[in-house]
């Protein structure tokens, strides 16, 4: 073979190995339903509706460790928005975007989700509800059962001003 044709063989060998992964539009669908569950149990844990523990979805064990300590924390604000004039919330509506999946070479997938997030007062005058919009990104590893979530963290260059309802200005688990 000539160096020249080689070369370019390499060359687009090379290209195509770190070309990024795509995920099939089922396990996009997949990770889409997993993020919008997870945001919305997160959601439902400081409102005055029944509480299932956990949230919703598998979770490494890492991550699962400080969810618990969130569901702590969040249990904790549901009991002190009780007291507040509006006896806090009744139920929250909450609905995800994807606005960006990456593939990474590892073949963990990493989703900025976009996520609006409706708390429902559960006494209601002449305001019904608070809305707040948080962009959230959420890593999910592939198992040999399925996804799993295994990181909840804030894009990177954020600032943590007045944090949602549902998060904590220190937190959202670090992977």
């Amino acid at each position: 073979m000539r160096p020249a044709a080689l070369f370019l063989l390499i060359v687009v060998l090379t290209a195509a190995s770190t070309a990024p992964a795509h995920l099939p539009d089922h396990e996009r669908q997949q990770i889409a339903e997993l993020a919008q569950r997870y945001l919305q149990h997160r959601a439902d844990k400081v409102t005055n509706s029944p509480q299932v523990a956990g949230f919703g979805v598998p979770t490494t064990d890492a991550l699962a460790a400080g969810l618990r300590d969130d569901e702590r924390k969040l249990r904790a604000r549901n009991a002190s928005y009780s007291s507040f004039p509006g006896g806090g919330y009744s139920r929250a509506a909450v609905s995800t975007t994807l606005r960006r999946l990456h593939v990474d070479p590892d073949g963990s997938v990493v989703a900025h989700v976009r996520e609006v997030t409706e708390l429902h007062f559960a006494r209601t005058g002449s305001v019904t509800h608070s809305t707040f919009s948080i962009t959230t990104v959420l890593v999910f590893d592939r198992t040999a059962t399925g996804w799993v979530l295994a990181a909840a963290i804030r894009p990177p260059g954020t600032k943590c001003g007045l944090p949602a309802e549902t998060q904590f200005c220190g937190h959202l688990t670090e992977r």
